[in-house]
């Protein structure tokens, strides 16, 4: 416990204030020392000018200190028509450089120092959260007096849009502290720093939801204020107009097309008189009305309009019957790919009408095949395995076997190729007439052996 005896720095400022509190309060309100050098000798103003509280405010006097001045708002209750909302984005970039300065510290094993540092985020988190929370409440106040500061429906409009981008700015900084906390937190939590890490979820991040849940109910009520003030300043001008036209023409008793244009007409400038410029003009029925007379007036108006045209239906029509045109089949491209997957589709049947349903291998055919040695063989294998299936041909993989201490087959090194009775069929319609045709257009092919590997 310290001792109450000893002296500080702080005791003259208070008991200044306490002594000039009437000062003060003037200051709160208006100017002071606007007498020029008789006022700047006064003892009060001489005094809190020495501990800062006064402010020169140009060549007219003195005013109170901002914070001071914002610190009896809040305590008076006072909300000025265009108080500013309190920003919170100097605090949401000290918090990770503090962050980052502390972990700087507890690397050099300076752990005085670092608990300073955790001393001072913590200030920092508590400040924004009573900032965030001063700013909530303030425009729920202003929302809920509607007029309560303001004297005119164009101020109230006003005002209304000058805290829509307030409460803007304040979503973006919320959004901002949000993922700088939840950094700063994580890592604090890695880092055993877990005191630090439950003030931050405790303080801010569990405040959050709260926070931007009561600003965007907030924000979509100042839309709302505003579209009704531009619908409220929308009918004041057709009823401005309107009372002009009647006081105009007294005689008057309304106008038989009421449907105006947005724009001032004419003859509502016009001196009063009775021409015939003037709209024919007739007594307006009120639907609202209980008077007998007239729920049989509009009786009669609904009986004597025409009846309405009802149109016959349109005769529906028999749907057009369209030739089916029938489609051919498509040919493969005649790529070096797919021909040596034709010939080894045709080695594939030439191999199981000799050797019985005995299967073909895909890597020793290749070893034959000059054009599919041109592949990578993973490659040729991975395109011949998947595009005989297509063409009903049988193909097995072989797998090649577990690598030591595993139980599983991951990978193949061939394939086998075996035909089946419709795959015969399809071979004939489709690959088979390739294969006919590269004999008859290509020259005899060079042998094998000729044909370097690559």
């Amino acid at each position: 416990m310290s001792n109450p005896n000893r002296s500080s720095p702080l005791k003259p400022v208070f008991a200044a204030l306490s002594r000039h509190v009437d000062v003060v309060e003037v200051a709160l309100r208006e100017l002071v020392g606007v007498d020029g050098e008789v006022a700047a000798t006064d003892p009060p103003i001489r005094t809190l000018r020495e501990f800062n509280v006064l402010r020169p405010a140009g060549e007219r006097g003195y005013r109170l200190h901002s914070r001071l001045r914002e610190f009896a708002n809040d305590v008076l209750q006072i909300h000025p028509a265009y108080q500013s909302l309190t920003g919170i984005g100097q605090l949401v970039e000290q918090i990770p450089m503090v962050w980052n300065e502390l972990d700087d510290l507890r690397a050099a094993g300076d752990f005085k120092q670092a608990d300073e540092a955790a001393g001072q985020i913590e200030q920092d988190a508590f400040d924004i959260s009573d900032m965030v929370e001063r700013n909530l409440r303030l425009l729920g106040l202003l929302l809920s007096t509607r007029f309560g500061n303001v004297t005119s429906l164009a101020a109230k409009s006003s005002q209304n849009r000058y805290y829509q981008r307030q409460s803007e700015l304040m979503s973006n900084d919320l959004a901002r502290l949000s993922r700088a906390v939840q950094r700063v937190e994580g890592e604090a939590r890695e880092r055993g720093l877990q005191a630090l890490a439950a003030m931050l979820r405790n303080t801010i991040q569990g405040q959050l939801p709260r926070w931007t849940q009561t600003l965007s109910q907030y924000q979509s009520q100042i839309r709302r204020e505003l579209f009704s003030m531009r619908e409220i300043e929308r009918k004041n001008v057709l009823l401005a107009r309107t009372a002009m036209l009647l006081r105009q023409n007294p005689a008057w008793r309304g106008i038989e097309e009421p449907a105006l244009s947005e724009d001032l007409p004419v003859f509502l400038l016009s001196k009063p008189f009775i021409g015939a410029p003037v709209p024919p003009l007739r007594i307006h029925m009120d639907p609202q009305d209980d008077d007998r007379s007239m729920k049989e007036l509009m009786r009669d108006e609904v009986h004597s309009l025409p009846k309405a045209p009802v149109a016959a239906p349109p005769a529906e029509k028999a749907p057009r019957i369209k030739r089916a045109v029938p489609k051919l089949a498509s040919n493969s491209p005649e790529t070096p790919a797919m021909r040596s997957l034709a010939r080894l589709a045709a080695a594939a049947i030439a191999h199981a009408e000799t050797e019985g349903v005995k299967s073909l291998s895909v890597m020793d055919w290749r070893a034959g095949d000059a054009a599919a040695r041109l592949m990578a063989p993973a490659l040729w294998l991975a395109f011949a395995a998947s595009a005989l299936r297509p063409y009903k041909f049988r193909v097995v993989l072989v797998a090649d076997p577990a690598a030591p201490g595993e139980r599983f087959r991951h990978t193949f090194s061939d394939a086998l190729v075996a035909p089946t009775p419709d795959a015969i069929v399809l071979f004939k319609r489709t690959l088979g007439r390739q294969v006919g045709q590269a004999q008859r257009q290509s020259p005899p092919a060079a042998p094998v052996d000729a044909i370097p590997a690559p």
